[in-house]
């Protein structure tokens, strides 16, 4: 302890006090962020984002969110798969592209909540094997001779409904123009609504065709 010039105490490290403890070194962490940071910049990220879904209008155009369908009697999914748009250069697709082919994939998709899975129509061009029973669908698919970029078609699924169930991917994975492979996650290909849901839809309609039809008589002179 020492005095300053206006008699304050200053507080400090006399000599023959203990050392100051050093300061831990940050060089760890980084060394890690640069490390991250050149493996990122030298290697990229994978081009590959597959997804599975339903088409509803069988184009290969996938739904903002996974689509509604009704409950009873027997519905249909049009299955794709997409793995994005950008084609490898040639003859390197399913060697060492760097597009988003899809080169083989394997699925498995659930019906849930008491949705019954009744049968499955491959599509005319696929090459797969699949094998169906009430409650799962699995598919092992297969293009290594020149696929192209963009929505494929997998097949038509045929299943039974009840309100509150989903048809989910219960697993997935996608092997890429360079032979890599990613694990798709688990997601929701459709969806039934409670009754308590389609209810409430009919009795909005139902009151705003009220609401219209009471402003045409006042308006009527």
């Amino acid at each position: 302890m020492r005095r300053g010039c206006h008699g304050a105490v200053k507080r400090g490290f006399a000599w023959g006090s203990p050392a100051r403890p050093p300061v831990a070194p940050r060089r760890g962490r980084w060394s890690a962020a640069l490390c991250g940071m050149i493996v990122a910049f030298c290697c990229g990220t994978p081009a590959l984002a597959a997804q599975v879904f339903h088409s509803p209008n069988d184009d290969g155009q996938p739904p903002a969110g996974p689509p509604e369908v009704p409950e009873g009697g027997v519905q249909s999914v049009f299955l794709y798969i997409d793995g994005g748009a950008v084609a490898s250069a040639a003859e390197t697709a399913c060697d060492t592209g760097a597009g988003d082919e899809v080169c083989g994939y394997t699925l498995t998709l659930t019906g849930l909540g008491g949705l019954t899975l009744t049968g499955f129509l491959p599509d005319d061009g696929a090459n797969l094997l699949h094998d169906t029973t009430a409650l799962e669908l699995r598919v092992n698919g297969l293009d290594t001779g020149a696929p192209t970029p963009g929505p494929k078609r997998i097949g038509r699924l045929l299943f039974t409904t009840v309100a509150g169930s989903t048809l989910e991917l219960s697993s997935g994975e996608v092997v890429g123009a360079d032979l890599s492979s990613e694990i798709l996650p688990v997601a929701e290909i459709v969806t039934v609504p409670e009754p308590a849901i389609w209810l409430q839809l009919a009795s909005a309609t139902a009151l705003l065709a009220g609401l219209g039809r009471r402003r045409a008589k006042r308006c009527t002179p």
